[in-house]
C-alpha cells in the first residue's frame, strides 16, 4: 500500500493510503472520541462525536469516514472541535434519563466518560424529556431500555453485517427514532450477547449480568474461553471469588472482537451451589466428608485393586492435568487404556463464525500429553460395555449418563 504522512495535533504520523483519520490516530495512541464507530462494523457517521478540524477544509469533518491524504494536517483538540463536542454531548443528553445509579453500564459508559471530558455543563433543556420503551426483552440474553439509546446503530449493523440475521432496525424519525425488533422476530442468534458489549451506553444490557454487581467492583482477569476448541480470548470479571461474567477480549487472529453466547455463559456450571466443597468418601453405604489426603488414598486404593483400568479424561483439562492423569493411570495399571473424551456437534452458518465442532478446548493438548491410545472414544466405550476393564477413572466428563452408554456403570467393578 502507498505510504502517507500527515500530522495530528502537531505530531507527524506515517500510515498507509486508505486508512481513516480515526484509524491513523489510534495506531499512535491518539484517542478521538466516538460512539457509532467500531473497527469491525461499516461506517455510519451519525454520532458526530469524532469531528476534527482539517487544514484547508472549511467545516469540521468526521474522523471515522475521512481518509488520510499526504500532507494532511488534523486538529483533534482545537477550540472549534471542543465546542462541537460539547454541543454533541448536550444534544445526546437532552432526552437521556439520569438513572446512572441503577444502570449496569455505569463505570463503563462512554456517555459518562465523555461528559466529564468534553461537557461538564448543566442542562439548558427545560421541556419534558422524550419517553421511550423501558425493560423491553429483545431475546433470551438482551434487554432494551429505549430512553438510554443514542441511536448509534452499532447493534443494527452488527446483526446486519456480522451475523447476517437482521433482527434489529431503526424505526420512526427524529426524536422519535428508536431501535426495534422486526415483527415476529427475537434477538436469539448465537452471537446476540455481543450487541451488549458494543453498546456504548446502557441501552442494551445483559439479562444474566443485570443488577448483579457494579463494574468497578469486578476483578478482571485475561483468559481463554473453555467452551470449545476455538479458544476465544476473554476477560473474566469476578467478584468475591465468584465469576460474574465473561466478556470478549480482542484477538484478531482468533475471535476478533466477539464471543458466542454459549461461551459467554458457560461459566455457570462452575458457580452452581451443587458443586462439592469438600471431598467425600463412601462409608457404611453413605457419603461422608473427609480431608483430601484420606480421599486420595482411598481413591488410589480402589483403583489399584481394579486393574486393568480404563481412563477417560475431559478435553477441558489443562496439559499439566493431562500429564498427571496419564502418569497416574500408567503407574496403577501397566495395561491401562487411556482416551480423551471427544464430542463433535453440527454447526449452523452463524455458529461457524466463532464456534468449533470440537467442544473440547484442549483435546489436542491432552493427546500430546500421552492420553489417547485406543483409536478414539468409541472403541474404548465398547470395551467398557463388554466388561473388559475392572475399573474406570473418568475425569471431567460424564459418559456414563449418556443415553447410548447407559449400561457402562454396571460393566466395571470400580468407577471413579
Amino acid at each position: 500500500m502507498d505510504p502517507v504522512k500527515l500530522t495530528i495535533d502537531g505530531r507527524e504520523i506515517a500510515t498507509v493510503k486508505g486508512k481513516t483519520v480515526i484509524e491513523a490516530a489510534a495506531e499512535v495512541g491518539i484517542a478521538i472520541p466516538h460512539y457509532c464507530y467500531h473497527p469491525k462494523l461499516p461506517i455510519a457517521g451519525n454520532c458526530r462525536m469524532c469531528l476534527v478540524e482539517i487544514e484547508k477544509m472549511p467545516k469540521l469533518q468526521i474522523a471515522c469516514n475521512t481518509q488520510v491524504s499526504e500532507g494532511m494536517a488534523v486538529k483533534s483538540q482545537s477550540p472549534k472541535v471542543l465546542e462541537a463536542r460539547r454541543a454533541v454531548m448536550e444534544f445526546l443528553l437532552i432526552n437521556h434519563p439520569l438513572d446512572c445509579p441503577i444502570c449496569d453500564q455505569a463505570g463503563e459508559c462512554r456517555l459518562q466518560d465523555y461528559y466529564m471530558e468534553h461537557d461538564r455543563q448543566g442542562s439548558r433543556f427545560e421541556e419534558r424529556k422524550e419517553q421511550d420503551r423501558k425493560r423491553e426483552v429483545f431475546g433470551p440474553y438482551v434487554v432494551f431500555d429505549g430512553e438510554r439509546c443514542i441511536k448509534c446503530t452499532r447493534c443494527v449493523r452488527f446483526v446486519q453485517h456480522v451475523t447476517g440475521t437482521e433482527e434489529l432496525t431503526v424505526v420512526e424519525r427524529g426524536d422519535h427514532s428508536t431501535i426495534a425488533l422486526f415483527p415476529k422476530r427475537i434477538l436469539d442468534n448465537p452471537l446476540s450477547g455481543n450487541v451488549v458489549d458494543i453498546c456504548p451506553v446502557g441501552a442494551l444490557t445483559d439479562r444474566d449480568f443485570r443488577f448483579k454487581v457494579r463494574a468497578w467492583y469486578l476483578k478482571n482477569t485475561p483468559s481463554v474461553c473453555p467452551g470449545c476448541s476455538t479458544g476465544c480470548n476473554i476477560t473474566i470479571g469476578s467478584y468475591q471469588n465468584r465469576i460474574a461474567r465473561f466478556k470478549p477480549r480482542v484477538n484478531e487472529e482468533v475471535n476478533s472482537h466477539w464471543i458466542c453466547d454459549e461461551g459467554r455463559y458457560c461459566f455457570h456450571p462452575l458457580t452452581e451451589v451443587e458443586r462439592l466443597s469438600a471431598p467425600l468418601i463412601r462409608q457404611e453405604g453413605g457419603l461422608v466428608p473427609t480431608d483430601w489426603d484420606t480421599a486420595l488414598r482411598t481413591a488410589l486404593s480402589g483403583l489399584g485393586a481394579a486393574a486393568p483400568l480404563a481412563g477417560v479424561l475431559s478435553g477441558r483439562n489443562t496439559n499439566e492435568e493431562a500429564f498427571l492423569f496419564a502418569r497416574l493411570l500408567k503407574r496403577l495399571s501397566a495395561d491401562a487404556a487411556l482416551e480423551v473424551f471427544y464430542q463433535e456437534r453440527p454447526l449452523t452458518a452463524v455458529e461457524k463464525i466463532l464456534k468449533s465442532p470440537d467442544r473440547s478446548p484442549n483435546f489436542r493438548g491432552a493427546r500430546e500429553m500421552g492420553v489417547g491410545s485406543n483409536g478414539g472414544m468409541e472403541p474404548l466405550l465398547r470395551r467398557l460395555a463388554e466388561g473388559k476393564f475392572l475399573g474406570a477413572y473418568i475425569v471431567g466428563e460424564d459418559p456414563v449418563s449418556a443415553p447410548a452408554e447407559g449400561s457402562l456403570s454396571w460393566s466395571c467393578r470400580t468407577l471413579i
